[in-house]
């Protein structure tokens, strides 16, 4: 996830333009190694058309909307954490990337599907918006496996849960 200083992935309308190229470039390396992306529906309607649905992978959507229907071989729509882990397993995927929004990142979290966790720090203050795991309230502690700079002064943090 690319997030601010204060750990905010968004503006409070969703908005990410300030993700960097790099981060862009980091981000689509991981996916398609992957090959299964999760993302909450909010966040795939904003980017629909230009960032999703990803190409060449899984798109599992999560929303709270029953009977959303995709019209792309590549999208389905889940009700739930336990839905997307299922049809993921289903169709041959053990490791999911979860794209956000917030909400969604806070599901897994709450659901303890969460072993690992890529930040891309960028060095500016959103000031207010959206949190990496969205009206999460819980205490999580997780393990600094590994910092690495990015430039253009960024840095990666990688987490595993304890």
């Amino acid at each position: 996830m690319s997030v601010s200083v204060e750990g905010l992935i968004a503006k409070s309308d969703g908005d990410s333009d300030w993700v960097s190229k790099i981060d862009c470039d980091l981000f689509e390396r991981r996916y398609k190694e992957i090959g299964c992306v999760v993302v909450g529906r909010r966040t795939f309607e904003q980017f629909q058309g230009s960032l999703y649905p990803m190409k060449g992978v899984l798109n599992i959507v999560l929303t709270s909307q029953k009977d959303m229907v995709s019209e792309s071989d590549d999208v389905y729509f889940v009700n739930s954490v336990k839905e997307g882990i299922e049809l993921a397993k289903e169709k041959g995927y053990n490791r999911l990337l979860i794209a956000g929004g917030g909400r969604t990142n806070a599901a897994f979290l709450k659901a303890d599907l969460i072993d690992e966790v890529y930040l891309s720090v960028h060095p500016l203050s959103l000031g207010k918006g959206i949190g990496l795991f969205e009206g999460s309230q819980a205490e999580y502690s997780f393990n600094l496996l590994d910092t690495r700079p990015l430039g253009e002064g960024l840095v990666e943090l990688h987490y595993s849960r304890k």
